[in-house]
């Protein structure tokens, strides 16, 4: 079976898809809207980012500039088992998205995301 390209239309689609439900989302909900707020702009800019994010690791496109690790010890202390719940909102998204063999990929991506970033501020919460 040949693979659909992953598109940057594509990528978008998922952004967006995948952070109204973080928006909706009982838990995850209130820690976006306490970093990010609920203006427009703040949250479009939000997603131009995740979309750059996501174009660097699925297409090497290289626009992601950030660092994401940094960005995650800077919040307010959080329980890590919302990482559970990001990734299966994602998870869910990849999988309406796109087809098997390409949602894989993203999910595979984000898994190995997840479990550094929940690593990497364990690690830091508990020297501090």
């Amino acid at each position: 079976m040949q693979q659909a390209p992953i598109t940057e239309e594509s990528i978008k689609e998922l952004v967006h898809t995948f952070y109204s439900k973080v928006r909706t989302d009982e838990h995850l909900g209130p820690i976006f809207s306490q970093v990010i707020g609920e203006d427009k702009e703040h949250w479009l800019s939000h997603l131009q980012k995740m979309c750059d994010f996501w174009s660097s690791i699925m297409l090497s496109s290289k626009r992601y500039q950030g660092n994401p690790f940094q960005k995650h010890l800077q919040l307010t202390p959080f329980d890590p088992q919302l990482f559970d719940r990001w990734l299966e909102l994602f998870e869910e998204t990849a999988q309406e998205i796109f087809p098997p063999d390409i949602a894989i990929g993203f999910i595979t991506r984000s898994q190995r995301i997840a479990q550094s970033l929940r690593q990497g501020i364990s690690f830091w919460q508990q020297g501090s």
